[in-house]
């Protein structure tokens, strides 16, 4: 059972987005870097930061319960493109001393890691003067190896995540939760994948006699790793409120999502020198990038018979999301 669920969980990840991130990003420096992925970022939190609750009510001392959330994250369209910036690149004529930028446009619009067709940076017409090419000692073939075409992104509209997660009520209105999977290998050129969480909720209507609604606050910490190359770090503190009515239980919160991905990766160009030649140079690309997704608002209903429950619940935010889950308490 363990190794279907953990194999359910890789096939909706890697193959849906993670398989090509790295090979793509790896293919920007930093500046585009930061603002290709970035909507990955805002994704991710907001996933990650779902289904951390489907009631407001406490789970008495020592009981506990079994959770598995899925959700998908709605791509909104502005986040599917985003206007990289040409490399600072120029030449000096040898006879004029005309400066010549070496690419055309100094925007393009592209596709970021959810978008479609990644743009490309065509060098400049005027390099093709043959004239200019022998002073300047270079072929058409060099020249035209200056072209720089950013990848595409993956065309998701939106994005998966599966999550099992565990509840453990305490002492004084208090419960904590455990969620994530021990880290695993997904290949060679992606590397490990893990995730973890934790998070404490409890009880405030506790010290609010005979009211008829439960009412809670909850934190949360969560990490997810993506072989070398991408770790995000989540953060997330909510206000839950929910009323049961027979086997129905109506619940709702407000939280605020905070949410961080450090990238790093070696970055392979082709530039100019000071001498006008064409060279290959690698680069350490290290950057920090947050997420848009700070406020949410969440509603849904949770179904119980017996030990066990169904929910379902949407949230608003930058990145809306569904959220169905099914779970057993004891």
């Amino acid at each position: 059972m363990k190794k279907v669920f953990f194999s359910l969980l890789l096939i909706i990840m890697v193959t849906s987005l993670f398989a090509g991130v790295q090979e793509k990003l790896e293919q920007f420096g930093k500046d585009n870097g930061m603002v290709y992925v970035k909507p990955l970022v805002t994704a991710f939190g907001t996933t990650m930061n779902t289904g951390l609750f489907n009631t407001a009510k406490v789970l008495k001392p020592f009981a506990f319960g079994l959770n598995v959330n899925t959700m998908l994250a709605f791509v909104p369209d502005e986040d599917k493109i985003f206007t990289a910036i040409r490399p600072d690149l120029y030449i000096v004529h040898p006879t004029t001393s005309d400066t010549i930028f070496v690419y055309n446009d100094p925007e393009l619009e592209s596709a970021t890691v959810f978008g479609e067709d990644g743009a490309t940076f065509v060098h400049n017409t005027d390099l093709d003067d043959p004239i200019l090419l022998a002073l300047l000692g270079l072929s058409q073939e060099d020249v035209n190896s200056l072209d720089i075409s950013l990848p595409n992104g993956a065309n998701l509209p939106v994005v998966p995540f599966l999550m099992p997660q565990f509840n453990l009520g305490l002492p004084f209105g208090n419960e904590i939760m455990i969620r994530g999977f021990p880290k695993v290998e997904i290949n060679k050129d992606i590397g490990d994948l893990g995730f973890w969480g934790v998070g404490l909720k409890h009880s405030v209507s506790q010290y609010i006699p005979l009211i008829p609604i439960d009412i809670a606050a909850q934190v949360a910490f969560q990490n997810l790793y993506v072989g070398d190359i991408l770790t995000f770090s989540n953060f997330n503190a909510n206000l839950e409120v929910s009323k049961k009515l027979l086997m129905w239980t109506l619940y709702t919160g407000v939280g605020y999502d905070k949410t961080n991905v450090t990238a790093e990766y070696d970055y392979t160009y082709q530039t100019l020198n000071q001498d006008n030649e064409i060279v290959s140079l690698e680069q350490e690309i290290k950057f920090d990038v947050d997420g848009e997704n700070e406020i949410r608002a969440t509603a849904g209903i949770r179904y119980s018979l017996l030990l066990l429950k169904l929910y379902a619940d949407y949230t608003i935010s930058k990145y809306s999301v569904f959220n169905a889950g099914i779970g057993v308490s004891f």
